[in-house]
Parts: C-alpha cells; sequence; structure tokens
C-alpha cells in the first residue's frame, strides 16, 4: 500500500461473523489488518489479510508461512492488547473508520476488554466492533440513529453518563445519568430522526441488526 486509508478492517481473535457480514465489512476497507490468532481466522474465511500485527504468541507455523514476511509485524508492548496494537497499526496508515470485528464469544474478559478500545481512541478514529447482532459505537456528542422502525437499540454506560437524552425512541430519556448499569438495555426505534446525546461519559451505542417491536407499552 503506498497511500493512507480511511477506512479499515481489524479482525480480531474471536467468534468469527457470518461470510455475507465479514465480506461487505472487507469491501469497503482498504486495509484489512489481523490481531495476531485473528490471522487464521481472516485466512479461513477467505480475506486477504494486509498485515498480521501483535506479540505473535498465537500465530501458527501455518498460518505464518501463508503471509509474506513483510506483512508481518510483531509487537512486546505488555501494556497494550493484540487488538490495541492492530488499532494503532490502522491509526498509522491514517485510517479514520476502523471497524473491529470477531471481538467476542469466548472469555468474558476479553469481550469487556474489546468493547473497552471504542471510547479509548476517542478522537483519533471511529472504532466500531462489529458482529452478527449489532453495530457498536460511541456517543460522542451528538449522533443520529440511521435504521429502520422497530430496530433494536441499547445504550450501555461505561462508568457513569451524565446529560443523556434521546429522541425517537419508544422510551426516551431527558438530561437522564447512566451507570454502568442494565438501564438503557432493549429499546427501540419508534420514529425518525432518533437521536442520541449525552454530555459527559462514554456511552456506547448497541445498533441491532433486526426488528423487534414491543407489544405493548
Amino acid at each position: 500500500m503506498a497511500s493512507a486509508v480511511r477506512h479499515a478492517l481489524v479482525v480480531a481473535d474471536g467468534d468469527i461473523p457470518s461470510p455475507s457480514l465479514l465480506a461487505g465489512l472487507a469491501k469497503r476497507a482498504g486495509l484489512v489488518v489481523a490481531a495476531d490468532g485473528g490471522a487464521a481466522k481472516a485466512l479461513r474465511a477467505g480475506l486477504v489479510v494486509d498485515a498480521v500485527v501483535g506479540d505473535l504468541d498465537s500465530l501458527t507455523e501455518a498460518v505464518r508461512r501463508s503471509i509474506p514476511e513483510q506483512n508481518i509485524h510483531k509487537s512486546f508492548d505488555l501494556n497494550s492488547t493484540d487488538l490495541q496494537k492492530a488499532i494503532e497499526y490502522c491509526l498509522a496508515w491514517g485510517a479514520t473508520r476502523i471497524d473491529v470485528t470477531a471481538a467476542g464469544g469466548g472469555r468474558a474478559d476479553h469481550a469487556l476488554a474489546n468493547l473497552s478500545v471504542i471510547p479509548l481512541y476517542r478522537g483519533q478514529a471511529d472504532v466500531r466492533v462489529v458482529d452478527d447482532l449489532f453495530e457498536i459505537r460511541l456517543v460522542d456528542g451528538t449522533i443520529e440513529i440511521e435504521a429502520p422502525v422497530g430496530t433494536v437499540v441499547s445504550l450501555v454506560a461505561i462508568g457513569r453518563c451524565e446529560g443523556v437524552t434521546t429522541t425517537g425512541l419508544r422510551w426516551d430519556l431527558t438530561e437522564h445519568t447512566l451507570p454502568f448499569s442494565p438501564r438503557g438495555v432493549h429499546n427501540e426505534v419508534e420514529r425518525h430522526p432518533a437521536t442520541v446525546a449525552v454530555r459527559n461519559g462514554d456511552l456506547l451505542l448497541f445498533q441491532g441488526r433486526w426488528i423487534e417491536p414491543h407489544a405493548g407499552r
């Protein structure tokens, strides 16, 4: 690659998404990066991997032989995860939108830690965790939810979030304080435009890929 990219895809070492979703993510990306053991899963899914980044403790010899040596980047930084290393590689290439997939499943601590990278890179890139159920992104100021009526959405505060205000959802909030709790789980889009705003704190929006309108109020 001779120039900067805008949109990148990172394949972590968790549960791989459906072939159709993965193909769509890869098609939009100008750079595909595997986080260590994610390389084997990306290759099995038929992706062309531009780089493998991490401490490489999960990279098998068979996978290593499938990838040009110059595209394998080892880092010994014990203060960051392989996923962080992969994201930072994308940032170095100029990426401003980074989709992370295969970030869930397996160990709950790893899954939660993978979600924590979304607010960690606030102001550097729009990092989203994507799987077959949700697209998860940071609410930075005010964002609009572009989804059909009935789409399931959840709001999860990482820590304490103040001044949470929504419009267009079935159960709206006005200047609400959300702690790290189930309080914002399983709402739905009721009308357009649907928006979510937060004044302070790290608020994650889980935008579902399915429609499930509640039967009644």
